[in-house]
């Protein structure tokens, strides 16, 4: 069976208030499962390389199957671009797929998010990524209760930097200190700016895990849509002409071009399980936030 997921850029990171917001992108992980129970012992391959892989060997076991699982990705893995959360969604789709299951998005990615938080592959289960990697489109979710409060599409060109330094420190505790820009970053992604949420967003963790905001400062007054990646080191954009930034990104290290993504990865049903509402409205209260 074979699947795909795609690559997630972020309008708000979920860590600091547990809200977050995210894009899908068009780079894609790719899986291939092949079930073979009379293995004694599941099989990794990715770039013509057998490996064990605790994440295949523990998400297998939940189904009760063994396997070879091939990959092949586009996403940079460590760089703020969700690879994980595309992994685990080509490889439950797979299984669904081989069980003969209904691919039920809620089903998919709350088994992602709850995955990643029993493996402790993510701090928050990163349900935003998770759901912008699946369905595509833009994304803004309650990670704790694992429920959308937004999901819209939008078409635009994309670029993504990775710099030349690397993935800076993490503290839980700084991150969840003064929340307020992450604040206005999730009001202002609800209004649909997503170019001030973002800005918001890498203002507050730009300085707390120690990255540069000069990245966002040299093209903030270009028409796109800019900020930092999960939680780096890579910076995205999207709008309709990237030229301007690409040229000045180009100076702190590596670009790949690519696009916003505007339809799920496969044919997963959605349906209001899905979604925080209520009779049709969408939930979203401010004091809720950490």
């Amino acid at each position: 069976m074979r699947a795909k997921a795609y690559a997630a850029g972020t309008i708000i990171n979920a860590l600091a208030t547990g809200y977050g917001g995210a894009f899908g992108l068009d780079l894609s992980t790719e899986v291939k499962l092949s079930v073979e129970d009379e293995l004694k012992e599941n099989i990794f391959i990715e770039g013509n390389e057998e490996s064990r892989n605790k994440i295949v060997d523990y998400v297998l076991s939940k189904f009760g199957i063994k396997g070879v699982v091939e990959v092949k990705s586009e996403i940079p893995r460590g760089s703020g671009l969700g690879s994980s959360s595309a992994f685990m969604n080509a490889l439950l789709l797979a299984i669904f797929k081989h069980l003969g299951k209904r691919l039920m998005a809620h089903e998919i990615l709350r088994l992602n998010a709850q995955i990643s938080l029993d493996m402790g592959i993510s701090y928050t289960g990163a349900f935003d990524d998770a759901s912008a990697s699946l369905l595509g489109g833009i994304v803004v979710s309650n990670n704790a209760k694992m429920k959308l409060i937004e999901w819209v599409f939008k078409e635009a060109k994309a670029i993504v930097l990775i710099p030349r330094w690397g993935r800076g420190r993490i503290s839980l505790e700084e991150i969840r200190k003064d929340t307020e820009l992450v604040k206005r970053a999730i009001d202002e992604s609800l209004r649909g700016n997503y170019k001030d949420a973002m800005i918001y967003n890498s203002m507050h963790y730009c300085k707390k895990i120690g990255y540069p905001l000069e990245i966002i400062e040299r093209v903030g007054h270009l028409n796109c849509c800019c900020g930092l990646s999960g939680n780096g080191p890579t910076y995205v954009a999207f709008g309709a002409d990237l030229k301007d930034v690409e040229d000045v990104w180009s100076e702190y290290g590596t670009i790949i071009k690519t696009r916003l993504i505007s339809k799920p990865s496969d044919d997963v049903v959605v349906n209001a399980e899905l979604f925080a509402c209520n009779n049709g409205k969408l939930l979203y209260d401010m004091n809720d936030i950490l």
